[in-house]
């Protein structure tokens, strides 16, 4: 490794310093970190998507369970950039089969797919190419003193994920013309959606993922630079290349001069030989430096089980078979108690977004029972009061087109349609609702057949009252057939 070529500068960083500086390093590689992500996480996304379209309910989890695969698309990039190599798509692309075929691929997606640490996992497989026992001796050496950190970064990763999709759903909310019910938060989480409302709401899972997962790989990857740093003392061995390269050809030369005179002068005496010669001021002072360090003086508890009787253990009187069996079944039971603690902190999270859910759905409910909307009295100019309406609409209907006024005759029928729908069917018009707003609003609400009727009816006004065309006296007929088994008798009149 070409330490002399890293673009970031070793020195000694606490794990929370560490986090902080992935977040400096996606700021600064920003533009390829990024170009990177949209030329292999979005076309992979929208293909999930489109595959996944018959089952739409499941794509999110698809995505979501592929983010490792994403993962080493991102570690790629900043592990070229680190040492100075700006990392163009077509490189990343030529690259893609052999991050695929990496180390680890597999157990990530599963046994590994719940670990809390995976950010610190990653690059032992992908940029160390270790595998098996080698990768797990590997990872606990480097999480033995960060693990805590790697684990907040994904829990804290996680749930701005979360918001931000949140987020993102309050915003459309508040910004799409009408009440936007398939984009309302108690319609997504505890109501029917469409496929349309599925396939946006995984976009917008996608576009949080894109905020959030580059920071979640450069924070795991500068964690991973700074334990390796800090095991191996890589600024140790970055500064004596500094000095090694600060040599000048003079001081070379006195050194080999200096060389030659020892060399050339005889032996000394036994008794000369036996007087050591005192260590000058400055060496002094340096020595002294360092052991007033407290790295180096420091002391450290460190509590651990341990059998009663070392010397008569158990597992000493095993035989080797018997041995490698329990300590294959005991690294088993680590692995599956890592498993339970993931899956216990994401039912921890499901739990705690299905209470904040269920308390806004349940508080929304209570709102709405609290304030029983009004039933409007007049929507785009139509008079939808009872009282304006004759006892039978439907005889009015036929009254009016033997006038020859199908104009008149239409009105009362979707005057009529309307009324019948709030009083009968309980569908909530809002005084500002368009024709557009009328017809989602019963969507799935009422049976079909009246759905469909009414659909009909809608736009035969719009061509009548809008388009100013002639609407021949079969099709209105046709609307008056079985009118009182769709939308029964209206409200008489007081």
């Amino acid at each position: 490794m070409q330490l002399e070529q890293m673009t970031v500068r070793l020195r000694r960083r606490s794990p929370w310093e560490a986090l902080d500086l992935g977040r400096a390093l996606l700021r600064y590689w920003s533009g390829r970190v990024y170009r990177a992500w949209f030329a292999t996480y979005w076309p992979a996304g929208v293909v999930i998507l489109l595959v996944m379209w018959p089952w739409p309910e499941y794509a999110m989890l698809v995505l979501w369970w592929l983010k490792p695969l994403f993962d080493r698309v991102l570690l790629f990039v900043f592990s070229r950039s680190v040492f100075g190599d700006e990392c163009r798509v077509r490189d990343l692309l030529r690259a893609l089969p052999r991050l695929l075929r990496g180390p680890g691929l597999v157990s990530g997606l599963t046994l590994r797919r719940g670990s809390l640490a995976r950010s610190l996992l990653l690059p032992v497989w992908q940029l160390e190419q270790q595998t098996g026992a080698g990768a797990r001796a590997r990872f606990r050496l480097l999480s033995r003193r960060c693990r805590g950190q790697a684990v907040w970064l994904t829990f804290f990763c996680a749930n701005m994920s979360t918001i931000l999709l949140v987020s993102i759903v309050i915003v459309l909310l508040v910004l799409v013309p009408g009440d936007g019910q398939d984009l309302s938060p108690w319609q997504w989480f505890g109501g029917e959606r469409s496929t349309a409302g599925y396939f946006a709401g995984n976009l917008m899972f996608m576009l949080a993922e894109t905020v959030v997962e580059p920071l979640y790989v450069a924070s795991g990857f500068s964690l991973y630079l700074n334990r390796r740093s800090e095991l191996e003392a890589w600024d140790i061995e970055l500064a004596f290349r500094r000095l090694a390269e600060r040599q000048s050809p003079t001081a070379i030369a006195t050194s080999l001069l200096v060389v030659f005179l020892a060399l050339a002068v005889p032996l000394a005496t036994p008794a000369h030989a036996e007087e050591a010669p005192q260590p000058s001021s400055m060496a002094r002072q340096a020595i002294d430096a360092v052991l007033a360090d407290p790295v180096f003086g420091q002391v450290k508890d460190d509590w651990h089980w341990r059998w009663r009787q070392p010397s008569s253990s158990p597992v000493d009187k095993l035989d080797d078979h018997q041995s490698n069996w329990i300590m294959g079944l005991l690294q088993a039971i680590e692995i599956l108690a890592e498993w339970l603690r993931s899956l216990l902190w994401i039912f921890t999270g499901f739990a705690l977004a299905a209470a904040i859910l269920l308390v806004l759905r349940y508080r929304q409910a209570g709102v709405r029972a609290r304030t029983a909307p009004v039933a409007p009295e007049f929507l785009f100019g139509l008079d939808l009061r009872p009282i304006s309406l004759p006892a039978d609409v439907a005889a009015a209907a036929h009254a009016a087109l033997d006038r020859g006024d199908s104009v008149e005759a239409l009105s009362l029928l979707y005057r009529g349609a309307l009324v019948a729908l709030m009083h009968q069917r309980q569908i909530d018009f809002a005084s500002g609702d368009t024709e557009n707003d009328c017809l989602r609003r019963i969507a799935g609400r009422v049976p079909e057949a009246l759905d469909r009727r009414f659909n009909v009816i809608v736009e035969t006004w719009r061509m009548a009252a809008y388009g100013r065309l002639s609407i021949p006296v079969e099709r209105i007929e046709e609307l008056l057939a079985g009118w009182d088994v769709l939308f029964g008798k209206p409200a008489a009149r007081p």
